[in-house]
């Protein structure tokens, strides 16, 4: 364009003056033409993008002014790359990254001496449109958006200085644009270009108040936890529905009112940016970071807390029917927990990586909060956000990727201290002990939730622990299989238990006599066998948890509780009628799984009744699940000791077998050739 035009001056008067909305320009209008201008005016873009930066219809700021000047500039690289390629020409002409390096260094001279938000906003939109066009340059022409990095990131520290200013006398004369909500757009509108920016760069911000100012943004977005106070209050019943929540109640316009926030919007991008200061800040200084980490871990729980104590006491906390809602509380309650999973993932994403960059940091100084100290206040948000994470299967084995990491994690920082593994242990028991047995979904949560950590920490834990607290908190949920998670937690608490004991003796010189772990051997073999009914323990969960409670009272000089425990499930399967033929054949595959764990002075006695139960099946199908199962032992697990007697009973047994089941001669002599290599080894 060679010099201003008619529609050039209309541009500029816009921007320059704030008319009645009658005769104001159209926002897209006023779009489309700073992108048309900034792309194609000659001699250059400065004095465009000076008039831009200082325009007053930019102000007060409101997020979708600010989203539209940011990708205005975001199209403008677009159509300034368009019109090179179209323009280039000569063999003498500057390269197209050149041109492009030129074309943004005099857009950000024009940019110079703006509010520091309006300036955010363009730098914002010109590194996003760089990051677009990189795709379209060769790779060795792909620093074309350093410039911009580095002005964004000077751009960013001036808005950081502006809300972070201690000076007393300042904060009194703060303009309004510099509110709480002109914080939360600044964060937004760089929570989606600083994460472009590489981390050598981004370590020139001041970390310390930008953690704090995105904390003060999410803390402000949730209202500090405290969204469900109103709750309990605005519940009520109508007709045939349990709850009904009038359209007029508090509950209701808290919801809005939190669900239309900007803030909210857009807490994916903000907790994004906060999980990537607080992990280049424990990366890079560890010892400035720890503490403010731990500060905010702590208001995470605050929150979390907050939400959990709203939320228990109120009627809604206890439906597991969608029914018993009217229309108006299902809508209002669709809400709730849309903000109540927003704030689980925001949790997870945070913690998650402070935790991830801890693990790498030694521990420094003993005045510095301990990485153990982090872990427990990261289980202790979790925990408080229980209900909720059991509408994701649970924290187990069961959860969505991102929950299991932070969880094991979690665990695993806090494993490698014993004393706070511990200390934590004994509190998480005492909690669960103080709530009554209920069937209702919140303490069914809150205990699977506890028995489900305290599973992973059975290895560090004291033996007066295990005695006095953790075994009678999992005592109530052995037997019981209406809560599907608490039952099976508790099984794998037990079963984690006897794996600990048994790898403790298999490391230790000494012999030891197991002593709690060995006097609970009879109580759960009796309980695993009564658990062998239809509903309850699967085949597979019964057959591995005898084979791990066998493992274990295996490892004594004493193998009497070992065959006891043998002899219990042969007691079972004579005393089961032939009516109930499911749960002997179930027995009969659990007995075959105890063939790897038991030493080589049981293994005739063991052998003896599994031969008798395969020559007495009589349904083709039950025959071949207990021969298979016996042969997948044999090759897979069976140790090497063992190995070579079990072979050669394999080959007494199999011509036997292989005569009374037509057609599987082939298969047998394959099953030798199989096992038999491995015995030599």
């Amino acid at each position: 364009m060679a010099a201003p035009d008619r529609v050039y001056t209309l541009l500029l008067s816009s921007l320059g003056t704030r008319r009645p909305e009658s005769t104001k320009t159209p926002l897209p209008t006023i779009q489309a033409l700073i992108v048309h201008y900034l792309a194609n005016i000659n001699p250059s873009p400065t004095p465009l993008a000076a008039t831009i930066v200082s325009s007053p219809i930019f102000h007060p700021f409101l997020h979708s002014e600010l989203e539209l000047l940011s990708t205005s500039f975001r199209r403008a690289v677009h159509s300034k790359l368009q019109a090179l390629k179209a323009d280039s020409s000569g063999l003498f002409s500057p390269g197209l990254d050149t041109q492009l390096n030129v074309w943004s260094l005099a857009i950000l001279q024009g940019l110079e001496g703006g509010h520091p938000i309006i300036r955010l906003a363009c730098c914002s939109g010109l590194l996003l449109g760089f990051e677009d066009a990189l795709q379209h340059l060769p790779a060795k022409k792909r620093d074309v958006k350093s410039i911009v990095e580095d002005e964004l990131v000077m751009t960013f520290a001036d808005v950081i200085d502006q809300f972070s200013m201690s000076d007393s006398w300042g904060k009194e004369f703060r303009s309004a644009a510099e509110s709480a909500d002109a914080l939360a757009l600044s964060l937004i509108l760089a929570s989606q270009s600083l994460l472009l920016v590489p981390s050598e760069k981004l370590t020139a911000l001041p970390l310390s108040p930008l953690l704090g100012l995105i904390m003060r943004t999410i803390e402000d977005a949730f209202d500090g936890g405290r969204f469900l106070s109103s709750l309990q209050s605005s519940l009520g019943s109508q007709g045939e529905f349990d709850i009904h929540i009038p359209p007029g109640s508090p509950i209701v316009e808290s919801m809005k009112k939190l669900s239309n926030s900007t803030a909210m919007a857009y807490m994916g991008s903000l907790s994004k940016l906060c999980a990537r200061t607080v992990s280049l800040f424990v990366d890079r200084r560890p010892n400035v970071a720890l503490p403010l980490v731990l500060e905010t871990y702590q208001k995470l729980n605050s929150i979390t807390a907050h939400v959990e104590t709203d939320w228990f006491p109120s009627a809604l906390s206890g439906i597991t029917d969608k029914n018993a809602l009217s229309p108006d509380a299902r809508e209002v309650t669709t809400s709730i927990w849309t903000t109540l999973k927003t704030l689980l993932f925001s949790v997870i994403m945070i913690t998650e990586a402070g935790l991830s960059a801890l693990i790498y940091i030694p521990s420094i100084s003993m005045a510095l909060p301990s990485t153990s100290t982090l872990a427990v206040t990261v289980l202790q948000a979790l925990s408080h956000l229980s209900f909720v994470i059991a509408q994701f299967g649970g924290a187990g084995q069961g959860a969505f990727n991102e929950l299991k990491r932070l969880f094991y994690l979690a665990l695993d920082v806090l494993g490698s201290d014993v004393s706070e593994s511990d200390k934590y242990v004994r509190d998480l028991c005492v909690e669960s002990g103080q709530q009554p047995l209920s069937a209702h979904p919140f303490y069914q949560a809150k205990k699977a939730f506890a028995l489900s950590a305290i599973e992973q920490l059975i290895p560090g834990l004291s033996e007066l622990t295990i005695r006095e607290l953790v075994f009678p908190t999992c005592l109530p949920h052995l037997s019981d299989a209406s809560h599907r998670e608490s039952f099976e937690s508790a099984h794998s608490v037990v079963l984690a238990i006897f794996a600990s004991h048994a790898q403790k003796v298999s490391e230790s010189t000494i012999q030891r006599d197991g002593g709690f772990t060995r006097k609970i051997v009879p109580f759960y073999a009796n309980c695993l066998i009564d658990n062998s009914a239809e509903g309850k323990l699967s085949t597979l969960q019964l057959r591995l948890a005898f084979a791990s409670l066998v493992r274990s009272a295996s490892s004594a000089a004493d193998l009497s509780l070992a065959w006891f425990s043998i002899d219990c499930i042969l007691t079972a399967i004579s005393s089961t009628s032939e009516r109930d033929d499911g749960r002997r054949h179930r027995l009969h595959l659990t007995l075959i799984s105890c063939v790897p764990t038991v030493p080589l002075a049981l293994l005739p006695r063991l052998l003896d009744p599994i031969r008798s139960a395969i020559d007495a099946a009589h349904e083709e199908q039950k025959r071949k699940e207990l021969i298979d199962a016996l042969f997948a032992e044999i090759k897979e697990r069976v140790g090497d000791r063992e190995k070579e007697y079990m072979v050669r009973w394999w080959g007494e047994q199999r011509l036997k077998w292989a005569h009374a089941t037509p057609g599987r001669e082939n298969t047998q002599g394959d099953r030798d050739a199989e096992i038999i290599p491995a015995a030599r080894l």
